[in-house]
Formats: structure tokens, C-alpha cells, sequence
């Protein structure tokens, strides 16, 4: 006898399976698939990053499943190092949808540390982890290194205390702007319009980009390389690590902008012509506006956890030894303090932990001072790699 177990209408993205029993046929419907979690890049490390730095990256969480999540809570437990600091997922994910979490690692000393990045859907339904690691080189107790262009070359010396300061790479196109991250250094070729690299150990570079037009400025976090067209039209633009694709402009129409920094959130630079000092969004360059207005030919930007340093060039007459080392506090900006004066020609800052690191183009000196400021202790000066300093960077 042929038995029939009936009919039903088949759920969207549900198939239809024929089941034989006991000699007879009839139509099963197969329930969708749950829902199916998973995070890309996983897992992920953040590589090294010197102690009072920070780095981000954006996660992708996708659903390959055939229900929807349910609400979504995520999260980050291990290292306080970690924080999430940007979270589209929190709503309901449908099948075949995605959402993005940017998580930010900060170390706050020295070694290897860890977290798990979590989501978790309605009732615990569905559910992806991803394992994250991070690296913190400490510099100072572990000393690490200080970085500089000038004299067409990529320069360093070991911290603290500028020792054997030498070349790693020669023959650039007058490079302007230095960044670091745990493995390369990076520059802008203000002469060939290119953005470049190599590591850290030194030897050949490597072409990022080409076609820059007057780069002048670097920042690289995780996932992606920054820097600052001067001219004709200042651009603040973007490209992706390890490679340098898909270059492309994250703001435009600012006023000679020179030196750039990002953070877990942020990107800041300096517009030389207008006499601010800039902030916008990441991933997408939205909201850009004034953190500091009113200075003098500012060139160089960095940051730490609450505040942005700058170097003003000269006074508004511009004579020389009247460049000034500035700080305001973030988020919110405001009224700048002069943290060092007398300068000559600064441009380009970097700062770690403790201090803060410039380069004087009009002396050709490498100087650094506490971040509280006052007086400036000289680092380095006469070495090759001194003529014009242009941008400065501290890393592993």
C-alpha cells in the first residue's frame, strides 16, 4: 500500500528531498539550515606595536546559514589591550548578510598578550569566536628604535639615547614623512611621488604607490597605509596592507595638508595653509573637521591615548628658532599648548610612551623632550641623514 505523508509548502531557501519507506514515496521538507557565524580575517594578529601606540582592524562577520541570527551581542575577553571601538553588529543578521566589528589593540607594556572576539546571537543560536593576538615592544627598558628621512635616505638609531644612528635605505626621491609598524618602515617620496617600504632590518624598498602628487606625511595601523597630498588639491588618502591597493582619497579640498596620524577610530593631520590641525572618521573619511585652529605653519602630526602633537614651522613672521611642540587633549581638541619653543623648522613629531621626538629641518637635528614638556635634549646632529630631516617615527 502506498502511503503519503503529505505536503507542505517548502521555506524559502529550503529544499525538497523524496524519502523511499517501506516501498513507498513521499515528499519530506527539509527545515533550513541554522543560522552559521564566522568572523574573517581568523584568526588575526596585530604583529608588534610599540608600548603607547595603537593599531585597529576592521572584522567581518558573516551568516552563511539559512536563518537569521537573532540580535547580536559581541564582544572581546582577555587582554584590556583589546577594545572594540566600532559595532554594526547588533541587529538581527538575515542569511547571506555580513555586519563589521573594528577592534583596537593599545599595549600598555611589553610582551604577547591575547582575546577572543565573540558573537553571540538571540538565545545563544548562533555563535563565532575569533582568537586575536597582539604583540606590545616596550622602548626604553626594552630599548627599540628611532626612524628619520633625510639626505634621500631612511635612517635610524637605537632608543633610548640615539646610539649608532646609520642608513637603512639610500637613494630616495627626497623623502618627507617616516611611519613604522612591527615589521616595515614607510615614507612618502615627495621627489617621485611615491609611497614606499622596506623592513626594518633595511636593504631594498619596495613601491607601495605610485603617482602620489607631493606626498608629504605617513600613518599606517593594521590594515592600511595614510598619507597627505600636498598639492595641487591637498588629499588625505588611503590604501590597503600588505600591498598598496585600491589607493584612493578619504578627504579632499584641504589646505596644503602636511603630516598625518591615525588611531583606532581616527585619522588627524596637519593643513599647513589653513593653520589646523584635522580630524575624520575611519573607515571612510566622514565628518572631517578643526580639532585646533590658529597655527603657524603646522607640519607633523601624532597621537596617543588622550592627546595630538604637532610642530609649528616658525611664527607668523616666520623667523627662524620660533618653532613650537604643541599638544591638545582628544577627543575634543581645543586650545593648543606650546610644549617646547625655540625651534628651528620642526617638522614632523612622533611620541612614545614617555617622550616626544621631532625633526628640525632648519638645524638638521633629531631633538626629543619629555611629553610634560620644557626643555629640548638634543638626539642626534652632524650624522649622515641630517640635511633637511623631514618626518620622524618611533617603532621596534
Amino acid at each position: 500500500m502506498r502511503s503519503v505523508f503529505g505536503r507542505a509548502a517548502v521555506a524559502a531557501g529550503a529544499a525538497a528531498v523524496v524519502v523511499v519507506l517501506g516501498g513507498g514515496v513521499g515528499a519530506a521538507v527539509a527545515m533550513p539550515r541554522p543560522a552559521v557565524l564566522a568572523f574573517h580575517p581568523a584568526p588575526f594578529d596585530y604583529g608588534q606595536i610599540a608600548v603607547g601606540q595603537r593599531a585597529a582592524r576592521t572584522f567581518t562577520l558573516a551568516n552563511t546559514g539559512g536563518r537569521a541570527s537573532g540580535a547580536l551581542r559581541v564582544t572581546v575577553s582577555g587582554a584590556a589591550a583589546f577594545a572594540i571601538t566600532a559595532d554594526t553588529c547588533r541587529a538581527s543578521l538575515a542569511p547571506g548578510k555580513a555586519c563589521t566589528v573594528r577592534v583596537r589593540f593599545a599595549p600598555a607594556r611589553g610582551g604577547t598578550v591575547t582575546t577572543t572576539l565573540r558573537a553571540v546571537g538571540k538565545n545563544g543560536a548562533a555563535a563565532a569566536r575569533d582568537a586575536l593576538a597582539g604583540t606590545g615592544q616596550g622602548l626604553g627598558g626594552a630599548p627599540g628604535h628611532i626612524y628619520w628621512a633625510g639626505d634621500d635616505a631612511i635612517n635610524t638609531a637605537t632608543l633610548p639615547g640615539a646610539g649608532s644612528p646609520h642608513g637603512l635605505v639610500f637613494g630616495q626621491g627626497t623623502p618627507w614623512g617616516v611611519a613604522v609598524d612591527g615589521s616595515h618602515v614607510y615614507w612618502a617620496n615627495e621627489g617621485s611621488g611615491t609611497i614606499d617600504e622596506a623592513a626594518l632590518t633595511g636593504g631594498a624598498a619596495s613601491l607601495l604607490v605610485r603617482d602620489a602628487i607631493d606626498p608629504a606625511g605617513v600613518a599606517v595601523d593594521a590594515s592600511h597605509i595614510y598619507w597627505a597630498n600636498f598639492l595641487p588639491v591637498g588629499t588625505i588618502m588611503e590604501a590597503d596592507l600588505p600591498n598598496g591597493g585600491n589607493p584612493h582619497s578619504l578627504v579632499s579640498e584641504q589646505g596644503f595638508p602636511a603630516g598625518v596620524a591615525v588611531d583606532a577610530g581616527h585619522i588627524y593631520w596637519a593643513n599647513q595653509g589653513a593653520g589646523t590641525i584635522m580630524e575624520a572618521d575611519l573607515p571612510n573619511g566622514g565628518n572631517p573637521h578643526a580639532l585646533v585652529s590658529g597655527q603657524d605653519s603646522p607640519a607633523g602630526v601624532a597621537v596617543d591615548s588622550g592627546h595630538i602633537y604637532w610642530a609649528n614651522l616658525a611664527d607668523a613672521n616666520g623667523d627662524p628658532n620660533t618653532g613650537t611642540i604643541n599638544e591638545a587633549s582628544l577627543p575634543n581638541g581645543g586650545a593648543a599648548t606650546p610644549l617646547v619653543k625655540g625651534q628651528n623648522r620642526p617638522v614632523g613629531v612622533a611620541v612614545d610612551s614617555g617622550q616626544i621626538y621631532w625633526a628640525n629641518e632648519g638645524s638638521g637635528t633629531i631633538d626629543e623632550a619629555p611629553l610634560t614638556g620644557g626643555t629640548a635634549t638634543l638626539l642626534i646632529h652632524g650624522q649622515s641623514g641630517q640635511n633637511q630631516p623631514a618626518g620622524v617615527a618611533v617603532g621596534p
